[in-house]
């Protein structure tokens, strides 16, 4: 089989297939353990996976991308990567486990400890298949990876059902994230025609670690930056002052966090692949970013217009508090959207240095803007949110462009149209809703019907002043 050109099209549209199949699958799945299993359940399980997501961001050390950034990889690198992957992966299962026991102490929960024994697993196991998901990701065989992710998927959830089912409890949750991840390294293995062997060479780990560990700091700058708001929002305002808020940055994020996945994931290779054609490295990354706003700008736009029935409609009326916050939320969502591409340049680059610093100095800001917001309520702390991201995404953005060498301006052009559809889809629809203010409808029909005509004014407003996008999304619709 021919391995296919590299497209950030077609990378995304297995990705994005994936990522919705996979909804589907944790939609239905979930609606059938909860009656099967109980809240305290959960609360364990969620408890450990704020544990088990920050040990996965050590499961590889940044090697998987910098095997896919490789020019010439030679087998004697693939080898070098796959035995630190397996090195790394068993020695944060072994920290895990031998942290289980203080960690349940901590958390004040027993059953912590066998809950984080049984996910320590899933770390060896997922790394052993990490070097040949990287190399298929490197051939933008994301087809392959795109249905091994949702085959993996599935069969953990239905373990989890089965287990469920059959009266084991807490342990069900955790016999899904080792069935996951066992069909996922197995299925990686089986379909990358590389094996590995005992061969092993200290150079070239040492030539690719700059790269890697700058890479994996940066990642742990992001996950400690994207927690501090809810940390501070604890701290300062309070337990309960903190679930309206995280409610809010969930709605936001949660449909976000698909498509810059869907977005960074399909570019990377795609760059990389291009790393001696400057000029197809910059239509990539105009043509990613701006079909990441083109999306999200209409998205969070209707979100403003329409805060108060969504909420009511998603969440019941006694979360109304939720809906002010979303006017502060929802450009903070379309700015992070908008630069969830940037780090794949960083990343190709070899500019993994600079990402670091950066993401640092963001991460500044923002505490900073919280801090300061705090004094003045949940508001207070969601719009320091906006000026943080407002005063650091210029920067950001700047800084990426100089790496591709891409004209402010140009960047500006892939953008304005995208920017200027978001704020018309949330006047058409702020103006609809009013007009039938006064009609005294529910909240579901006050939600579908200025939604329909804030959808077909983008529609027409695609086709009138930016032909091109609207073929770009009709393409992306479908499979070619």
């Amino acid at each position: 089989m021919s391995t296919p050109q590299p497209s950030v099209g077609r990378n995304a549209r297995w990705l994005a297939t994936a990522q919705i199949a996979k909804s589907v699958v944790q939609l239905v799945g979930l609606s059938i353990l909860s009656r099967l299993l109980s809240p305290a359940d959960f609360g364990v399980m969620a408890l450990a996976t704020v544990v088990t997501n920050f040990a996965g961001l050590l499961r590889d050390m940044g090697t998987g991308p910098a095997l896919i950034r490789s020019r010439d990889m030679s087998p004697t690198l693939a080898n070098s990567v796959f035995w630190v992957n397996v090195s790394a992966g068993s020695a944060i299962g072994l920290a895990i486990i031998a942290f289980s026991v203080p960690l349940a102490r901590l958390f004040n929960s027993a059953s912590l400890s066998h809950v984080l024994c049984g996910l320590a697993l899933t770390f060896p196991i997922m790394s052993f298949g990490a070097a040949h998901q990287a190399l298929l990701e490197r051939a933008s065989q994301f087809r392959t990876v795109a249905r091994s992710d949702v085959l993996s998927y599935t069969s953990g959830m239905c373990a989890a059902i089965l287990s469920a089912h059959f009266g084991l409890g807490l342990t069900s949750l955790v016999i899904q994230a080792v069935v996951h991840s066992s069909m996922s390294s197995m299925q990686m293995y089986l379909a990358s025609p590389w094996r590995p062997s005992f061969r092993w060479d200290g150079k070239e780990v040492r030539g690719i670690f700059g790269f890697s560990s700058n890479l994996t700091l940066s990642n742990l700058v992001i996950y400690l930056n994207r927690n501090a708001d809810s940390m501070i929002v604890g701290k300062v305002l309070g337990a309960i002052a903190l679930g309206p808020y995280s409610l809010a940055f969930k709605i936001m994020l949660y449909p976000l966090q698909s498509i810059a996945f869907v977005a960074s994931k399909a570019l990377y290779p795609v760059l990389s692949a291009h790393q001696t054609d400057p000029d197809k490295q910059r239509a990539s990354y105009l043509q990613s970013v701006s079909f990441v706003a083109l999306i999200t700008a209409p998205l969070m736009g209707g979100l403003v217009a329409l805060r108060e029935p969504f909420i009511a409609v998603a969440l019941g009326a006694k979360w109304a508090s939720v809906a002010p916050l979303l006017v502060w939320l929802a450009p903070v969502g379309f700015v992070q959207a908008v630069l969830s591409t940037a780090p794949a340049v960083f990343m190709v680059k070899g500019r993994t240095d600079w990402l670091l610093m950066l993401n640092f100095c963001v991460a500044v800001l923002h505490i900073a803007c919280w801090l300061v917001g705090a004094h003045f309520g949940l508001q207070g702390i969601a719009a320091g949110y906006l000026v943080a991201t407002l005063l650091s995404a210029p920067v950001h953005l700047g800084v990426t462009a100089r790496l591709l060498e891409l004209p402010f301006s140009a960047l500006y052009r892939a953008l304005r149209w995208q920017v200027l559809l978001g704020i018309g889809v949330c006047l058409v629809a702020m103006l609809a809703s009013r007009a039938i203010d006064s009609l005294g409808w529910a909240a579901l029909p006050r939600l579908i019907v200025p939604g329909l005509v804030a959808l077909a004014y983008g529609l027409w407003h695609l086709s009138r002043f930016n032909p091109e996008q609207m073929f770009v999304l009709r393409r992306a619709l479908r499979f070619a």
